[in-house]
Order: structure tokens, then C-alpha cells, then sequence
């Protein structure tokens, strides 16, 4: 084993050992250097700076910024680490993953599927400051530019860094001994014409003096929005997929020749439209469409296949097909970060630091396919004979039936049509800043003192524009002609009503009603939450009403869809101070075979947030109530009982909160025994932290790892940890509702609900016991070849998480009274309304699988004249199983779901010839199952394709290296992604809020892209 000298310049808190020795398969660029010219490679996992790379048994897969930049050239980071195996549906802001409640505008780290709460993100090996209530570093805000590699470690490190790292840990690390200038550019572009991109960036390091230096960098990106017409999809592929009830089914002739549900293309629901289906009347009325002016009706056909809730094909698909997104599409993304280092060295011993980092990465949305109005399900709307645009043909029906009114049932909105919430549009922005400063010290007898002081903030700011208002859906579709004028007017502003404040206040509906934005048992009496002042808002809803035609579609005014909507913020703030002193040093010589190394530690670090939602005087009031003595009528029971605000689905709570945690550690490295020829050795390692929180109580995490040089060729690595993780703000303080959909099994229909979402202040924290183990071949008999592989296993106990909707009706349905109480079923019509969904320690989830990875390098030859290299590298996982448990309920496996392959792989091949070089990256996903439960599978003869095919897709890159007269040097590149336009596999799927067949992120979705790359060096 070779000697590598101690450097104690400004780096991260991590083991430095040399690549090879450890174990960690570097970049087949890396290979262009002989071994022993590498001094140093930053390895996350441990605390000791070490001279032994016997002492890191952690697996850790290094990637470089360029190795990255070709799996997604141009994209976020976000979106390029997501190409590896080691992470699962990870969310970026291109995706866009939600406005106002969710984590909108920011890209977070899934590692394993277990979540980016349980995926502990570092840079340079410190902690970061969250961006957000659920505890996930925004990546988007880091110095891109300046960093070096990204280590992705296996397993857990709580016992080295803290709480959170129950998934793994990806450490960004930056070269902080940069000299010189660097710039890159790139630009690119779809085959489609959209979602064009830039990129630039700038990094720089100097040296003043004999003791001063510098880095900084600066970073910027963009990508436009991606909207596309899903009628301009290839028609082959792009059919509307997804499951209808079979109707020759019957529960006792159930059978795989006989399935519950059997898929089917161009499906889409029977039980709404676009243009307003009547139903519920027994009459002449029922089954019948309004026409798209809204001024008759006409019959809604039957598709070639009916089932319960919806059907395939006919002339209403194609319309459906118009009404409901689901093509490929991808948020406006803004990116800007700024990073500014320095290190001073005051004596020989004592070297100070300091460093300030700024980040901000926007998420937006300007339009695009939106659903509009939700007025399916329990959301329906009621129209009265009175209605001023009801056509005359439908009052005459009225009239003969002695109808007074009928339920309207409309979902769906076209592009570029004046309907309700098409001037939607949403502003997300993520923002970040810290600053740091400390020193490092050597102390005598070779030991070294590390002390920090770290204090950061991050701010969330989540706009919708043209929200929708559920008062004023309401109260301007009441339209009624006023009995003086004949002026078409709002029921509410009819001369018998016209409500003052007072009035409202008085109105029985609001009697006893509290807004409960921080407190989800409000609406079953609890009343802690604020009295409501008005069932309606205060900011001249009445007087500014704009009546409007909500038969057919596209019958709004301009002013119509103004009122209808309003601005709706979300606002989150988060501050975390953290100070650290780290010893590290040699305690005795051991065994004889090296030194017992020591690091040992002392952290402090305080957080606090707050989130609510504005403008306040909008948000103070809700759900919208009827009170019919006033003019305000037909809100459905779903509404009123539903979200606790006036603007639809957007509950925004007002909670706060705070907590801080000492904690104190020690690691432990020491070589056991090593052979004369030293080509046998064995190591060990051992950690310890106990971290005290004053929320929660003491909280204890350990590690221990050996190491064994079977061989020269071969070398084993085993570790066992025991990691913790506190619950988040969000998982404790929560308190939002929203929609969603359910299939519900006791009417054998999907429809919507009303979710209420709220966090538990009881939670316990997570613990879970993690084993790794694995291999590193490095045959002298094929130089240049490495291969690792890794067992894993995450055994979390007392999990936190919400069981989901879903789960909590099927659990419901089987038996489980306990969750059963989280249910609120409508009386009048049987339906589910409304379900709680909780924060619970739901008992266990368990990840177990494999890593591989295999790196071959050829070694240089000369190839007509010129210098010739070949280099291979795979990167493969396969997960085993992957678990979740909830309290009192069977294991749900999910490995070999959608959001689970079981298999996940990509390999990299580069060929290079002087200055020229050509890659070809390769990735790959194994076939999958819609659903994992075994009652929905094809087995049981729920459903007769319950499959996803794999699917493989490749990308292109070719490259050239120049150098000027003066010395600098330069990369031209041209990359080409999804080379061969490879179509995303037919994922069917049905959901009552749009249409059919999904268009999955694991894959590509956007098609043949192309990107062209210009860096230089100065």
C-alpha cells in the first residue's frame, strides 16, 4: 500500500485516500493518469484522514461534472444523477413537481426510493441548509462549476455526519485547489422545436501573495417551458391507454380469461365532459351533453367498450382526447448560483477560511393543457331552471318534468380557449444563501483541529396567478337576469340579497365554523382554529361578480375569467445555524500494522421555519359555505367540507416551528493484521454519535465496517450501521388539504376526493439498521479492468410516512377499523368525500438490492500516429425488495413497480483518437408492473395486462479537444439525446381528473434532443 502524504489545505471532512486503494471506482478518465500520480480523492463516509486505504470499507461510486453533463447535457444536476441506479424518482424542477404545497421549483435526491427525507445531500461534506418544511436540500443552488466529483456512498452515515442518512449520503464536492479560468457554455434544443436551453459558467481560482487563495464561480441556466398538444403525438403510441371494466365481468366468474378490467385504448370517463353531462334526472335530460356554444344539448355517446365509470373509444374520445393533457411536457427552468471562497494561511499551523454561497432556481409555468374546472365526482355543479343561459330547449324538458334543477357534471379545458383557469399561471422560486467561516490547526504529535461556523437561510415563493376562487366559480355561474333590467347578473347581487359584510357575518352557515388552515381536525368541531367571518370572501366578491355561461366550453368573457381567479402565494422560510469542532489525529501504532486513527467531534445546530399562504385577508376565510338566505347556493358538499380555503385545492398552512440538537461523536480506523509480502491485509472501523434534541430526547447512531485484502487481486468490505432520523417540520406540524383519486372497491369505481394532509407531533424517530457488503476485483491479469459489487440492506423501523389515499380506503374496505376513522363518507350518495391522511410511524419499510459496477480501460496505444484510447464503464443496480408496512396492515411490496424497477442500468463507452473522442451512453430500465399488489395482478384476473415493457434508449456525444498558441485549451462537443428517438413504453392508466395513458419520468419522454457544448480553460 502506498504512502500518501497528509494535506491539511481546505477540504472536506472525509477520508482522502487514493482511489484504487480504496476501492471506489473513479471515472475512466481518471485512468488517463497513472495511479501514482493521484495524491488525493475525497471519499464521503468517514471522518479520519487516514494513510491507509484499508480503512474504507464504505462503497462509494464517484462521478465527474463531465461524466454527468452526458446524461442530460445542459439539464440540472438533478436531472442527471437521476440517470444513475442508485436513485429513483427523484424530483427536478423541470418536471415540475406541484405549485403552493409542494416542493415547486426545486430538484431534491431520491436515493433507493426511500425518499429525499432519508437522502442526505452534502456539499464539500457539510450539512446544507434545507430548502424547504420537509427537511430536502434544493441541489439546483449549488457552484456547479466548481465541483469536482459527486460520491454517491451506499448506505447509512449517521454516525459520521447526523441525522437523515437512512437512503445514503451524495456528497458534492468542490475543488478547492482550482488555479486558473474556466468557462463553459452549451445550448440546445428538441427535435420538436421546443424546451430549447442554455448553460453558462464561470470558475476561477488564484493565489495571493504567498498565503491568500481564492475561488469563486458563478453559474447560470435556462430552459424554456415544454407544453405539447397531445394530438400531435405519433397516434401509434400515444392511444389514451388505460382500463375499463370488463362487462361481461362478474365477481364470480372472475378469471385471467375472464378479468375485472381489461385496457384498452382511447379510454375516457362516462360520468363527465368537457362540455357539462347531465345525470341524475331519470328523465329526458339524463345522458345528455351540452353542445360546445352551450346553446342545446345533445346525446352523449357510448363507446365501443363501456364499463362502470368510464369507456374506449367513439366520437367522445376524440373530444377527451382535445380536453385533457398528458403529452410530454416540462416547466420554464431558471437557475443562478453564485459561490466565493478564501483560505489565509496565518502561520504555518493555523489556516483560516471562509466562504459565501447564493442560489436561486425558479420552476414556472405560463399555461398549458389544465384540467379548469373540477366540477366531476362530488364537485358537480347545479343548474336552476332560472339560469339566464340555460337554452330554451333544455327549459322546456325542465318545464314538462318539473325540474327545478339538474346536476352538471364538467371536467376538462382545450388550448387557447377562454375557459376558467386558463390564465393560470404559476411562479415558483427557490432561493438559498450561507455563509461559513473557521480554521484549521495542527496541533503537536501529528494531530490536527478543525472548527466551523456555518449560518445559512432558504426562502420558498410559490404564485398562482388566475387561481381559481371556489366562491366565485360559484357565485358567477348563478347567472340570473335581474328582475329591473333584464340584465344578466349573479344571483348574490339580485336586489334581495346583495349581502353586507355584517350580513355575512350574521349568516347561520358561518355560526360555529372555524378556518382551520392550522388545524385539520377543525372541520370535525375542534375548535381551536379562527371563527369564520363570511362564507364567501370579503374582497368584493358580491359587488365585482362577473356572470358567466358554464354550459359547453369556452363561453367566458374575459372579465369572467379574471374574477373567477386570483393570486394565491405560498410562502416558506427556513433558517440553520451549525457549528462544528473536529479533532483528528493518530492515538498509538496499533498492532504493528499501522496507526489507530481517531476523529472525534462536537456539533451544534439550530433550525427554525415558518410557512403561510397570502394575501391573508383571502386565506383568513373558507371553505366557501352556501347560504342560500343570501344568494349564495349550489357549492356541493364536497367543496364545503373540503379544503380550508376559498381558492381550490391550494391549502397553504400557517405553522411554525423550531428545534436544535448538540451532539457529540468519535470514529475510530485501525488495520488489524497485514501479511509479510503485504498483499493480505484486514481493517476495521467503528463509530459512534449520540445526538441530544431538545423535542425529542437523546438519540443514539452507530457504525462499524471491516475490510479484508483477500488477495492482491480481490478485496471484500462489510459494514453495519445503526441510523436515525428526526421527523421534518412538515411530517410534524402540516395541515393542508387538497384533491385526489381513489378507487374505491365497494361500488367498483374511480372518482375524486378531498385529501386532508396533516402532520403528527408525535412522531417518534425513524431507526433503521442498515448491512452492506461487497467486493472489489482488480485482476493484475487485465489492467485497466475494476468491478465492485455491493449487497445492501435498509431496514427502517417506525417509519414515518402517510399511508396514502389509496391505502387507507383499500385497508378501510378490508377491515381496518383504525383507519376507517379517517374516512368521511357523503350519506347522501354513498361516496367517500373527503380522507385524512396522517403522518404515522407506520411500522417498518425495507429496501434490500445490489450495486455494480464494472470499469475497463484500455491502456494507450498509437494508432496512425496518433494517441488511441478505449474506455468502458456500467453502472447497474437491482432491488430485491422494497417494502412498506403500515400499522396493523400486511407488507406492501413494491419493488418492480412503476416507480420501482427492479432493474435500472447505464453504461458509458468512449473512444478517443488524438484529439477527437466519440461516446456512446446506453440506459436501461427493466419492465415493470402498473401495479405490485397481488389482487390486482393478471394472476388473479383483476386486470389482463398489469405490464410496462422495458425499455432502452441511447445518447451520443462527439467531442474535440484543441489547444491555443497560448497555451489554453478548449472542448467542442455535440451531444444527441435519445439518439434513435426511442419512445417511452405505454404505461395504461386511468385518472377521473384527466385522460388516459401516462407519460412516466423514469423514461425519456421528450424525444430526440440536441445540445452543443463549448468549454475552455484558461
Amino acid at each position: 500500500m502506498k504512502q500518501f502524504k497528509r494535506s491539511f489545505k481546505y477540504r472536506t471532512l472525509a477520508l482522502s485516500i487514493s482511489a484504487i486503494a480504496a476501492g471506489i471506482t473513479a471515472a475512466p478518465g481518471a485512468f488517463a493518469q497513472d495511479a501514482a500520480d493521484i495524491e488525493e480523492i475525497t471519499v464521503t463516509g468517514s471522518r479520519i484522514r487516514v494513510t491507509d486505504g484499508m480503512a474504507a470499507p464504505t462503497p462509494v461510486t464517484a462521478i465527474t461534472p463531465d461524466e454527468l453533463s452526458n446524461f442530460e447535457p445542459g439539464g440540472t444536476v438533478a436531472e442527471q444523477l437521476d440517470a444513475l441506479p442508485q436513485f429513483f424518482g427523484t424530483a427536478t424542477a423541470q418536471r415540475g413537481s406541484g405549485a403552493l404545497f409542494s416542493t415547486a421549483g426545486g430538484s431534491f435526491l431520491n436515493m433507493r426510493s426511500l425518499g429525499a427525507n432519508r437522502t442526505l445531500v452534502l456539499l464539500d461534506g457539510s450539512r446544507v441548509v434545507p430548502a424547504e418544511k420537509r427537511g430536502s436540500v434544493n441541489v439546483d443552488t449549488f457552484p456547479n462549476a466548481l465541483i469536482r466529483t459527486v460520491d454517491v456512498v451506499t448506505g447509512g452515515a449517521s454516525a459520521a455526519y447526523g441525522a437523515d442518512a437512512l437512503g445514503g449520503v451524495t456528497n458534492f464536492v468542490i475543488d478547492r485547489e482550482f488555479q486558473g479560468l474556466k468557462i463553459e457554455t452549451g445550448t440546445g434544443v428538441t427535435e420538436w422545436g421546443d424546451g430549447e436551453r442554455w448553460n453558462a459558467s464561470v470558475a476561477g481560482g488564484f493565489q495571493v501573495g504567498d498565503r491568500l487563495n481564492i475561488i469563486g464561480s458563478v453559474d447560470a441556466l435556462h430552459i424554456n417551458q415544454i407544453t405539447r398538444d397531445p394530438e400531435d403525438l405519433d397516434s401509434d403510441y400515444f392511444q389514451r391507454w388505460g382500463p375499463v371494466q370488463n362487462p361481461n365481468w362478474t365477481s364470480a366468474t372472475q378469471s385471467p380469461s375472464n378479468p375485472r378490467f381489461i385496457t384498452l385504448p382511447w379510454v375516457h370517463s362516462n360520468e363527465h365532459s368537457p362540455y357539462g353531462l347531465i345525470r341524475g334526472t331519470g328523465g329526458a335530460l339524463d345522458g345528455m351533453k351540452f353542445t360546445p356554444d352551450g346553446t342545446d344539448i345533445t346525446p352523449f355517446i357510448a363507446g365501443d367498450v363501456v364499463g362502470r365509470n368510464n369507456q374506449s373509444g367513439g366520437p367522445e374520445s376524440v373530444i377527451a382526447n382535445k380536453a385533457f393533457g398528458g403529452a410530454p411536457s416540462g416547466q420554464e427552468v431558471v437557475g443562478r448560483s453564485f459561490f466565493l471562497g478564501a483560505q489565509y494561511q496565518f502561520t504555518d499551523s493555523i489556516t483560516g477560511f471562509a466562504q459565501i454561497m447564493a442560489g436561486r432556481s425558479e420552476s414556472n409555468n405560463d399555461g398549458g393543457q389544465r384540467g379548469g374546472y373540477s366540477l366531476q365526482d362530488g364537485w358537480y355543479t347545479t343548474i336552476t331552471r332560472d339560469n339566464a343561459f340555460l337554452p330554451d330547449s333544455v327549459a322546456a324538458i325542465m318545464d314538462a318534468e318539473g325540474l327545478d334543477e339538474f346536476r352538471m357534471y364538467k371536467l376538462g379545458s382545450f388550448l387557447d380557449t377562454p375557459e376558467i383557469g386558463s390564465n393560470e399561471r404559476t411562479h415558483n422560486v427557490l432561493s438559498m444563501n450561507s455563509w461559513s467561516v473557521g480554521f484549521d490547526a495542527v496541533l503537536p504529535n501529528g494531530w490536527d483541529l478543525r472548527a466551523s461556523w456555518q449560518s445559512g437561510e432558504s426562502d420558498k415563493l410559490s404564485q398562482v396567478y388566475g387561481k381559481i376562487r371556489v366562491d366565485r366559480m360559484f357565485l358567477g355561474m348563478d347567472a340570473v337576469r335581474h328582475p329591473d333590467t333584464g340584465a344578466i347578473v349573479c344571483r348574490v347581487q339580485l336586489p334581495q340579497y346583495s349581502p353586507t359584510p355584517a350580513q355575512l357575518a350574521a349568516s347561520p352557515s358561518v355560526q360555529g365554523r372555524v378556518n382551520s388552515r392550522s388545524n385539520t381536525k377543525a372541520q370535525e368541531g375542534d375548535s381551536t382554529g379562527t371563527p369564520l367571518m363570511s362564507p364567501i370572501g370579503l374582497d368584493n366578491t358580491v359587488r365585482d361578480c362577473v356572470p358567466y355561461n358554464v354550459m359547453g366550453n369556452g363561453n367566458m368573457s374575459q372579465a369572467a375569467i379574471d374574477y373567477a381567479g386570483s393570486l394565491k402565494k405560498g410562502v416558506g422560510h427556513i433558517e440553520q445555524d451549525f457549528a462544528e469542532i473536529l479533532v483528528t489525529g493518530e492515538l498509538w501504532e496499533g498492532l504493528g500494522y499501522g496507526p489507530l486513527s481517531l476523529a472525534a467531534g462536537l456539533t451544534y445546530r439550530e433550525q427554525s421555519f415558518s410557512d403561510n399562504a397570502q394575501p391573508e385577508s383571502v386565506d383568513a376565510l373558507g371553505p366557501p359555505l352556501n347560504a342560500p338566505e343570501l344568494g349564495i347556493r349550489g357549492i356541493p358538499t364536497a367543496y364545503e367540507a373540503g379544503s380550508p380555503n376559498l381558492h381550490q385545492f391550494s391549502t397553504v398552512p400557517n405553522i411554525s416551528g423550531e428545534y436544535n440538537v448538540s451532539e457529540y461523536f468519535a470514529e475510530l480506523q485501525m488495520p488489524f493484521w497485514e501479511s509479510d509480502t503485504g498483499e493480505q491485509r484486514l481493517g476495521g472501523s467503528a463509530a459512534a454519535r449520540r445526538s441530544d434534541y431538545n423535542t425529542t430526547g437523546s438519540i443514539d447512531s452507530w457504525k462499524i465496517g471491516l475490510e479484508a485484502q483477500i488477495y492482491e487481486d480481490l478485496r471484500f468490505r462489510f459494514t453495519k450501521s445503526l441510523d436515525v432520523r428526526e421527523a421534518t417540520f412538515a411530517e410534524r406540524f402540516d395541515a393542508q388539504g387538497g384533491g385526489g383519486s381513489i378507487t374505491d372497491d365497494r361500488i367498483g369505481e374511480t372518482y375524486q376526493i378531498t385529501s386532508v394532509s396533516g402532520g403528527n407531533p408525535n412522531l417518534k424517530p425513524e431507526i433503521a439498521n442498515t448491512l452492506v457488503a461487497g467486493l472489489v476485483f482488480e485482476p493484475s491479469w487485465a489492467q485497466g479492468l475494476q468491478v465492485s459489487a455491493d449487497w445492501y440492506e435498509v431496514d427502517i423501523s417506525d417509519a414515518v410516512a402517510q399511508l396514502g389515499l389509496q391505502r387507507i380506503v383499500d385497508e378501510c374496505n378490508d377491515g381496518n377499523t383504525i383507519l376507517c376513522a379517517n374516512i368521511t363518507i357523503d350519506p347522501a350518495t354513498g361516496y367517500i368525500g373527503r380522507v385524512f391522511n396522517y403522518y404515522l410511524n407506520v411500522a417498518q419499510s425495507y429496501v434490500e438490492g445490489v450495486d455494480l459496477e464494472v470499469v475497463y480501460r484500455m491502456e494507450p496505444n498509437f494508432f496512425d500516429g496518433e494517441l488511441e484510447n478505449f474506455s468502458v464503464r456500467a453502472l447497474a443496480g437491482k432491488i430485491l425488495t422494497r417494502s412498506n408496512t403500515p400499522l396493523g396492515g400486511v407488507p406492501t411490496e413494491t419493488q418492480g413497480g412503476v416507480g420501482t424497477p427492479e432493474v435500472t442500468a447505464n453504461i458509458s463507452v468512449t473512444y478517443g483518437v488524438g484529439p477527437y473522442s466519440l461516446q456512446l451512453q446506453g440506459r436501461y430500465i427493466d419492465s415493470t408492473l402498473l401495479s405490485t399488489r397481488a389482487d390486482r395482478s393478471e394472476a388473479s384476473g383483476y386486470i389482463d395486462d398489469n405490464s410496462v415493457a422495458s425499455s432502452t434508449w441511447w445518447n451520443g456525444r462527439l467531442g474535440y479537444n484543441g489547444e491555443t498558441s497560448s497555451g489554453s485549451t478548449y472542448t467542442i462537443a455535440m451531444n444527441v439525446q435519445n439518439l434513435f428517438n426511442k419512445l417511452p413504453p405505454i404505461q395504461a392508466s386511468y385518472g377521473s381528473r384527466g385522460g388516459a395513458q401516462a407519460t412516466s419520468s423514469n423514461y425519456d419522454t421528450l424525444g430526440r434532443r440536441y445540445a452543443l457544448s463549448f468549454n475552455m480553460s484558461f
